[in-house]
């Protein structure tokens, strides 16, 4: 630093000495290295193409994968062909499981429809039997009450017929309109509804309900008393059809359901019926008996 005769100071560059000048090698070096690398694989084959330098290498990244297209399509190959044969078993088996499902079922419909016969036959013998005698007939009063409760007994009288569907799969706008499937919750919220209203016995797709009785959801069906159910849902109720619907409107569940069939277009068509006959629970059997004696 020299000092002027005004008073001013200026700088000088110090002389570049050995480390200096390596650092600078070094950085030119590095910049070098990094434009070399830069460069493109067109722009290196034109320039050896103009003598300007070493052939290009790319010709070993083409065979790497062309040799790794060519395995990968080898290995699709086999496995489309080892699929395609495999399709007559798994339709074969697939089939041979339906079947199966559909015998099954049946047989579970004969004993239920045999174990409801005999349960008719059982309290068609009690009641011959509790009607001789005035105590006994007080007796079978109670009795039918609780059965038409537990569900142990055929359930017949007016009532009202719910029919309840989803809704359109699709909204106005063409969006999916998934609001609009009715789920398990959906029926708890009916069920609870109605037993709030008046209703004497309840059944959904011919399957009585009890206080027993599971509404579920399993994956995008619906199970009751451990039955899958298909839709629409058919709700028979017996009760007095002249309030039963009135007090049912009257009901958080009434309320529920006003706001899905506004909002989301599900289908809930109610109407009166003179009559009905709901079976009886099949899961409802007699366990055991015990007679007691009277001193």
């Amino acid at each position: 630093m020299d000092t002027m005769g005004d008073g001013s100071q200026t700088l000088r560059a110090a002389p570049l000495g050995a480390d200096s000048r390596a650092d600078r090698r070094d950085s030119l070096s590095m910049f070098q290295e990094v434009v070399v690398q830069a460069m493109d694989d067109g722009y290196l084959e034109a320039s050896a193409a103009r003598g300007g330098g070493p052939p290009p290498r790319t010709w070993r990244r083409h065979v790497a994968l062309l040799a790794a297209l060519a395995v990968l399509a080898t290995l699709l190959t086999v496995a489309a062909k080892q699929t395609q044969a495999r399709e007559p078993v798994l339709a074969a088996e697939k089939q041979h499981l339906v079947d199966r499902i559909h015998s099954q079922t049946a047989h579970v419909d004969a004993l239920h429809a045999r174990a409801e016969d005999l349960q008719q036959e059982v309290s068609r013998i009690q009641s011959e039997t509790l009607e001789q005698s005035t105590q006994g007939q007080s007796l079978q009063d109670r009795i039918a009450a609780l059965e038409l409760l537990t569900g142990a007994t055929r359930a017949t009288g007016p009532g009202l017929r719910i029919v309840v569907d989803d809704g359109p799969a699709q909204t106005q706008d063409g969006q999916a309109n998934d609001a609009g499937r009715i789920l398990d919750l959906d029926l708890q919220y009916l069920v609870n509804g109605l037993w709030l209203a008046g209703a004497e016995a309840i059944a959904i797709n011919g399957q009585r309900l009890t206080t027993l009785t599971a509404i579920r959801g399993a994956d995008r069906s619906i199970t009751v008393g451990y039955r899958p159910l298909a839709r629409p849902y058919t709700v028979e109720v017996i009760g007095d059809p002249r309030t039963l619907e009135s007090r049912f409107v009257e009901t958080p569940a009434g309320a529920w359901f006003e706001k899905l069939r506004s909002a989301h277009h599900v289908g809930f068509d109610v109407t009166t019926q003179e009559s009905l006959v709901l079976p009886a629970d099949s899961l409802t059997q007699l366990r055991y008996v015990r007679t007691e004696t009277h001193s």
